[in-house]
């Protein structure tokens, strides 16, 4: 599903219940049918989704020792995408709740980016700045780019105003992460992303490009925005029409018969880790580079993690791996060395 048509992907998925019903294994028709209710869910009918799983959240409330593998996401999901963002709190932090300091758990990580995302819409941005640099270690344990690659997309959302620069290498990021795995249905997440901010950056005539190659995407794999997205969505539109007029309508239609793959390698071109060697200053990644950065400006880990949302620990983690790829022992070693380089004078 995540690869091309979401319509088709629901389908498959109500096939399966279809064919596991019979069974009478709760395990298998209740895992397939949330499986099955996310698809629906993305393909638009968030009603009918919801309908699904109510016999599953039922049964749960009445047999709690039973079952169903992660059914926690889709259910939050279905909430954060109709916009009750506090109900999609609830369901996410329950699943979360499953993982402990000591152990991990592969429904807490698929919970992740949901939680980040309900918590930033609601405003709420120091538990999402902390859930999401916790979510980014987790994810990458899990090697589950899915779920990386959104969490990277609200972590670019939380530093938008303050750092929009960053906030594109961010999504440029996770559009890396998407195009490596074969996540072609999302790709049009990531380039809704980074139209909005080409329009912050009054590049307007680009984020119209984006939007309607964006468009066109969405309307031939059948995966529609979710209402939560849509006043935002319309509200861009309509002040990028505003903004050029009658030069509104040349860049849309050029854009809207372009292709998805093409613009999505167009925007990521010299990104990635293929692009990277696995040692030397060549082979940090932005994010690296702005750890090294600031490190180097003197700030100290908590002021690393505030300005960068992530924790202190994180902060640790991406300074080992940047001491051991560039051969250094400490940070005034860094210091010297990003000062040495060419971009850095």
């Amino acid at each position: 599903m995540l690869g091309g048509d979401v319509r088709a992907g629901a389908a498959i998925g109500q096939e399966a219940v279809g064919i596991a019903t019979p069974l009478a294994d709760y395990f298998a028709v209740g895992t397939n049918t949330c499986n099955a209710a996310q698809a629906v869910g993305m393909a638009g009918d968030i009603a009918e989704a919801r309908k699904m799983m109510d016999p599953v959240i039922r049964s749960r409330d009445t047999a709690p020792e039973t079952d169903v593998v992660g059914f926690m996401v889709p259910y939050g999901l279905m909430y954060l995408w109709d916009g009750d963002l506090e109900e999609a709190v609830v369901w996410f932090e329950r699943g979360v709740r499953r993982m402990t300091a000591e152990t991990r758990d592969w429904t807490a990580a698929r919970c992740l980016p949901g939680l980040v995302s309900a918590l930033r819409r609601l405003g709420r941005t120091e538990a999402a700045a902390e859930y999401a640099a916790l979510a980014v270690t987790i994810e990458n344990e899990f090697d589950a780019p899915y779920e990386l690659a959104n969490v990277l997309d609200e972590q670019a959302r939380l530093v938008r105003d303050a750092d929009p620069d960053r906030a594109r290498d961010l999504h440029l990021e996770a559009l890396v992460v998407r195009r490596t795995h074969g996540l072609r249905t999302c790709y049009v997440d990531s380039l809704d992303a980074l139209a909005a901010l080409e329009a912050r950056a009054g590049k307007d005539a680009e984020a119209v490009r984006l939007l309607a190659v964006s468009d066109a995407g969405r309307e031939q794999m059948g995966y529609p925005r979710p209402p939560v997205d849509q006043p935002e969505h319309d509200d861009l539109v309509a002040a990028l029409r505003t903004a050029l007029g009658q030069d509104f309508a040349a860049p849309w239609t050029d854009a809207a018969t372009g292709s998805l793959d093409d613009a999505a390698a167009t925007l990521t071109r010299g990104r990635g880790r293929r692009d990277r060697p696995s040692t030397g200053w060549e082979s940090l990644t932005p994010t690296e580079l702005d750890v090294t950065r600031l490190t180097s400006e003197g700030l100290s880990n908590p002021e690393i993690g505030a300005r960068l949302y992530m924790s202190r620990s994180t902060v640790k983690s991406h300074l080992a791996h940047i001491y051991s790829k560039v051969g250094v022992a400490n940070r005034t070693e860094l210091a010297v060395l990003a000062g040495a380089q060419p971009s850095q004078r």
